[in-house]
């Protein structure tokens, strides 16, 4: 019995030591490889934010936002489009010509003046000494077309709203002219009145653009220089006497 009882103790204790190493092995914990860990922190720390030295999350930078270009950036000046606008249309000529024009004839012989009403035209080309014309005609549909009693003369041309073109012709002779549009309401065109050429004085007056004016005044046949006329009276004075004259009308039998 006493040579059992150390073996048993023996025994015993060789049990115990291999029960407590077994249940060492199951509690300590498992060892990791770090560096393979780390890609799966990184995965699942991902949608949250990049992590900081301390570890937290840092919020997630905002997603940047596209803002709209405001109109002035939109174009090559601020409050202007890229395109200039396109030119305004010349005013296409109207079936019955109102208006007025003034001019010269080609090598500067002479002035004119062409007034019309309601596509009825009147014109006068003088030098301011002894040369003077009278015509009548038609204004219509961007066309001139007037005749006169002197030497067979005739004056075609063209017009638009701004001036008018053509040619006349006098006794076989040619000249080219070009007038510009009047816009001023004034008379541009004078003839001594109808009672006065009854008395055998004539004379015809156009009104320049600048303030200036040329005529020329026939009496008993024979053509002077013209006065100047006061066209708020519509008179002037030759050899004393007072002459009297009023704005052309275009109108038909008006100033003939």
């Amino acid at each position: 019995m006493k040579r059992i009882t150390p073996l048993l103790t023996l025994l015993t204790g060789t049990g115990m030591a291999a029960v407590l190493f077994a249940m060492s092995a199951q509690a300590a914990p498992s060892t990791a490889d770090p560096k393979a860990a780390a890609p799966a922190a990184t995965a699942e720390a991902a949608p949250e934010g990049n992590a900081t030295p301390e570890g937290n999350a840092a919020p997630a930078a905002p997603a940047e936002q596209s803002v709209p270009a405001q109109p002035s950036e939109q174009r090559s000046k601020p409050g202007t489009p890229t395109t200039s606008p396109p030119e305004a249309p010349a005013p296409q000529a109207g079936k019955k010509a109102t208006t007025n024009w003034t001019g010269r004839l080609d090598g500067g012989r002479a002035t004119i003046a062409i007034t019309a009403t309601g596509g009825e035209a009147a014109a006068y080309l003088c030098d301011g000494k002894q040369l003077e014309i009278w015509l009548r005609g038609t204004a219509t549909d961007g066309r001139l077309s007037l005749t006169g009693k002197k030497d067979g003369a005739t004056l075609t041309g063209t017009f638009d709203g701004r001036k008018a073109a053509g040619e006349v012709v006098v006794g076989g002779k040619r000249w080219s002219f070009t007038a510009t549009i009047d816009t001023s309401a004034r008379p541009v065109l004078f003839r001594a009145t109808a009672g006065q050429r009854r008395a055998g004085v004539d004379g015809g007056w156009i009104m320049l653009p600048d303030g200036g004016q040329i005529g020329v005044v026939t009496r008993d046949g024979t053509p002077v220089t013209a006065p100047p006329l006061d066209p708020a009276f519509g008179t002037t004075i030759i050899d004393g006497v007072t002459v009297r004259a009023e704005p052309v009308s275009a109108e038909p039998g008006a100033g003939e």
